[in-house]
């Protein structure tokens, strides 16, 4: 249960940083914190219009080499292009822009590596990777609190920041020696050939996770607009919370974009797809009803006072974490068939949504109280990605031709759960006789 387990720990890890900067920071804090991570989440993904999940695809199919390099020097354009972009439009505050260029650099190298590890099916290297970057932060983290307290040192916004840095320069290192003993010079022959292919795939890939990216943080801006950096951070951590299920479905789809793009078979790509959503869906409304039942003060006593009001919040999100979680099994599915251009679609459709009630619903309700505004936001967003869902599913019916039938639970699911409950990261294609 290597990939579960992995995400689990990464999880508790990141939360506990998380109780630990809402009770060091506030909410105003944890804001900032937010925005600037945001900046470097949207460079990562102009970073992956030539690269990311496209390396998983063509790593097995391409020179590697050429991948890397091409790879290398979008980023660098991209990077440089994206930041003047964020500062321009004001997204980042000013003094943290050479920061964000400087991690995006680090960090994009890295999940392009990572792109190659689990285009080669090391999935083991990718898991000890993520888990060393999440265990290097809490550390750095604790080691600064622990001056803090008995030397005095100080501890603010700039401080965490560049742990954060840290924590992700050492993964990236070790990154670089995997890549020099598996990836060799082959040629040059067709490189252009290959940008092109890359372009073509990583166009449709970047733009439905840009859209998916502005779908699930588009909110962000326009608390920032509408109400304050406070209201932020109470929004950004019931968001957070809310997300953390999607550790499992997640954990699934490493390597179930991995087996998909190494094997084409449909009726082998439908079955396996159609047991873990089935599977991803019971398990995530059983962890729904669990977040739902926690009382507000229960937020409250872990994260501090101020943070009670995120209650509201995570409950305005939870149909839409459940829409989130099947949706994440099913786009996953048109990755590894190549057909990125279904998810980039519906990942517009969610965008359109989020951008047509967000300038009419929630900045309508913003100069009221604004936990309930907060709420509205969490509405919006519930809505939206219950629109790309649905949209993903009738595009896989009609592709697969699943009926009714199909999507109900069988003895077959539950004796596939059963073996790879153990070893939830390796789906072995059984050999016929």
């Amino acid at each position: 249960m290597g990939t579960f387990f992995n995400r689990l720990l990464t999880t508790v890890i990141m939360f506990t940083v998380i109780i630990i900067n809402t009770n060091q920071f506030g909410p105003e804090g944890t804001g900032t914190i937010a925005i600037v991570i945001l900046g470097l989440t949207l460079l990562q993904v102009l970073s992956n219009f030539v690269g990311g999940s496209t390396l998983v695809y063509l790593t097995p199919q391409r020179d590697n080499l050429q991948l890397l390099l091409l790879s290398y020097a979008w980023m660098l354009i991209s990077t440089s292009a994206g930041v003047c972009l964020l500062d321009f439009f004001h997204l980042v505050p000013h003094e943290f822009i050479l920061f964000t260029f400087v991690t995006s650099i680090i960090l994009n190298v890295y999940f392009i590596h990572l792109g190659i590890i689990q285009g080669k099916e090391d999935i083991k290297l990718y898991n000890i990777l993520q888990l060393t970057q999440a265990v290097l932060l809490i550390l750095l983290l604790g080691i600064t609190l622990f001056l803090h307290h008995h030397f005095g040192w100080a501890v603010h916004i700039r401080i965490y920041l560049r742990l954060y840095l840290i924590s992700f320069l050492v993964p990236c290192v070790i990154s670089c020696f995997y890549i020099r003993r598996h990836v060799n010079f082959i040629n040059f022959d067709n490189v252009w050939k290959l940008f092109g292919e890359m372009v073509k795939l990583g166009c449709w890939t970047q733009l439905a996770n840009l859209a998916q990216l502005l779908t699930y943080r588009t909110n962000y801006f326009l608390i920032q607009r509408f109400i304050n950096d406070k209201a932020l951070g109470i929004y950004d951590l019931g968001n957070k919370i809310s997300e953390a299920v999607l550790i499992i479905p997640k954990s699934i789809c490493v390597v179930e974009y991995a087996r998909i793009s190494n094997c084409q078979e449909a009726d082998y790509t439908k079955r396996i797809t159609l047991s873990l959503l089935k599977v991803v869906f019971v398990i995530i409304l059983i962890a729904v009803l669990v977040l739902w039942l926690l009382p507000a003060s229960f937020f409250g006593f872990i994260f501090g006072p101020e943070y009670a009001e995120s209650k509201p919040v995570i409950n305005s999100l939870l149909p839409g974490i459940v829409s989130l979680s099947c949706l994440s099994i099913l786009s996953h599915y048109f990755s590894g068939h190549g057909k990125f251009y279904i998810n980039a679609i519906g990942s517009f459709i969610g965008l359109a949504v989020t951008l047509a009630l967000g300038f009419t619903w929630l900045s309508g309700t913003s100069k009221g109280d604004p936990v309930h505004a907060l709420q509205v936001a969490g509405h919006i967003s519930s809505i939206a990605y219950s629109c790309t869902f649905v949209y993903t599913l009738i595009c896989f019916i009609i592709r697969t031709k699943a009926v009714l039938h199909d999507f109900l639970i069988t003895k077959e699911d539950l004796i596939l759960l059963k073996e790879n409950l153990s070893s939830i990261s390796i789906f072995k294609r059984k050999e016929r006789p």
